[in-house]
């Protein structure tokens, strides 16, 4: 398969390795021009390399401009503030270390060692971040999967600015490996895009190397389903998951999943919105809008590369890994899969319009209105006790998300607008059955088996083991809850995708099955009560304000 060339640096080794060997203040003067320095204003730049005017900057994505640093001086003088505000852009993110090249331009600001003051941002509801790279060099892994996380997370609150001095090495890096993260795009591809569109980006090998060094070590953390051969889909067992995804999260819902599965947690929360009849949160809706954003930005790098001839018009199909090498995973995919994919988007449901699925969206709602949630709460505990082998219909959907959600950051939306019970149920005991080893060892039934009726059986557990299992029996609970007769038969399918033990062997754990059950009555209690003093701090609050 044709592959995208490997970038090659901007400077010569010897350049290289004169710019580490020469004093910041002669840089400033010889490489830069000192207080006429090149990037400290507009002069040395036409229109069309000024996205935001008095600055030299590209927009690099739709949602991304990488710039030159601002001055007090430019940001006065050119209003860059209320260029911010028109141009919606909500965060600036400062790759520069405090005190970097103080001989270029006005003087830094004493206060904070650079050429603006950060409150002049943030007083404007503009966030501000600082990762802070040498100059021409790197930061560690971790340090960039840090800035790149408060990229992503900054691109959903606005668009973001982007900033070093030049705006054009470290910048470059990060924006590159913002690209890899959330478009599964090679180093290639992410370095080769960020230099078509900001000319010169990217600059040293040790910047080409660390978006490199990146892709390979997102690589291996990006398989959400185990024993799954697209990306790196090896098996891996409940604590390697969770440490794998504290690395891809961030803010609230990685404080949210600290202990939890993600997977779970959504599987978890669908099932039991379908149960109960409860819509779709906002932010399903919001993360559908923020795929269909990506899609069209990936859909975009590609058609930027081949009209520079670094892809063919044409790729075959490839499902392989991009984090060792310079080639790509192919970006077309089996036909119709796309149009089944767009019509997600357009319709806010499953992957399939067939028939064959047993509950579709407009089945779920005739059956609320004919029957009540019970019936629908019915249905999906069937599903979810089901011990039968499921249909080839129900595989091939459930294939085609295992592999959308291990090669798509933005696939989550899928998960959560997926309306058959089925196949959320074949998606959760697959996840429960391939990890390496069982969420439940014989150890750890024998400790929960053991204690006191008085304690909480749970609590014998590990932390991942416990969140992990609170969160399966509180779904157990509220699907049930509407149906009790179906309680049992979904608890013994759940043992069995905990402990991998066969269903003939079930009668041995009855023991078991009644700790199960009393921990769903606690769990649902919990629930409750917390729901209670919800709604009385809501209706104190509303008193209080009336």
């Amino acid at each position: 398969m044709p592959t995208v060339p490997v970038p090659r640096p901007a400077y010569s080794q010897a350049r290289e390795n004169l710019v580490k060997a020469i004093p910041p203040k002669i840089i400033c003067l010889l490489a830069c021009g000192g207080w006429d320095c090149r990037y400290e204003g507009p002069a040395c730049w036409r229109p069309s390399q000024q996205a935001v005017q008095g600055l030299f900057s590209h927009w690099v994505t739709d949602d991304i401009v990488a710039m030159a640093r601002p001055s007090s001086h430019l940001i006065k003088k050119y209003n860059i503030i209320e260029q911010f505000q028109r141009l919606n852009i909500k965060s600036i993110i400062n790759m520069q270390l405090p005190g970097e090249h103080a001989h270029c331009g006005p003087p830094l600001e004493p206060d904070t060692g650079f050429t603006y003051s950060p409150q002049t941002f943030m007083e404007n509801n503009i966030f501000f971040f600082n990762f802070g790279m040498p100059d021409f060099g790197v930061s560690s892994l971790v340090g960039m999967m840090d800035g790149v996380k408060v990229l992503a997370f900054a691109v959903k609150e606005g668009k973001v600015a982007v900033h070093c001095h030049a705006g054009l090495g470290r910048t470059g890096v990060l924006i590159a490996c913002y690209l890899v993260y959330t478009l599964r795009v090679s180093p290639s591809e992410a370095v080769h895009y960020v230099r078509i569109k900001r000319p010169c980006s990217i600059q040293t090998r040790d910047q080409i190397s660390l978006v490199f060094d990146f892709a390979r070590l997102l690589g291996p953390q990006l398989a959400q389903y185990p024993d799954f051969s697209l990306h790196h889909g090896a098996q891996f067992t409940l604590l390697q998951y969770l440490h794998r995804q504290a690395l891809l999260l961030h803010g609230q819902e990685a404080r949210t999943l600290r202990h939890t599965p993600k997977v779970v947690y959504l599987l978890c929360g669908r099932l039991t919105a379908l149960a109960l009849g409860l819509p779709a949160p906002p932010e399903v809706h919001a993360e559908l809008e923020r795929r269909a954003e990506l899609r069209a930005l990936g859909r975009a790098v590609r058609e930027t590369l081949v009209a520079k001839q670094y892809l063919p018009l044409h790729r075959e199909v490839h499902r392989g890994s991009w984090g060792g090498s310079g080639s790509v995973s192919s970006w077309d995919e089996p036909e119709g899969f796309l149009e089944r994919k767009r019509q997600v988007l357009l319709d806010k449901r499953s992957y399939s319009d067939s028939d064959l699925s047993k509950i579709t969206v407009k089945q779920v709602r005739k059956n609320q209105r004919k029957s009540g949630q019970a019936s629908v709460a019915r249905a999906v505990a069937k599903e979810m006790a089901d011990l039968n082998p499921p249909g080839e219909s129900i595989l091939q959907r459930t294939a085609l998300l295992q592999e959308e959600l291990n090669s798509s950051e933005c696939a989550w939306a899928l998960l959560v607008t997926e309306s058959d019970p089925h196949v959320l149920s074949c998606l959760l005991w697959t996840w429960l059955e391939k990890l390496k080893e069982p969420v439940l060892s014989a150890d750890d039934i024998e400790r929960l088996t053991s204690v006191s009726q008085h304690v909480n059986h749970l609590s014998v557990l590990t932390k991942p083991q416990r969140h992990t299992m609170s969160c399966l029996l509180g779904c157990v609970g509220q699907v049930t809850s509407l149906c009790p007769q179906r309680e049992e038969a979904v608890l013994r399918r759940l043992i069995q995708a905990l402990t991998r033990h066969p269903q003939e062997e079930m009668e041995s754990y009855k023991v078991l099955m009644r700790i199960l059950k009393s921990s769903i009555r606690q769990t649902l209690h919990n629930h409750n009560s917390l729901t209670q003093t919800s709604d009385y701090t809501n209706t104190c609050s509303r008193r209080g304000n009336n």
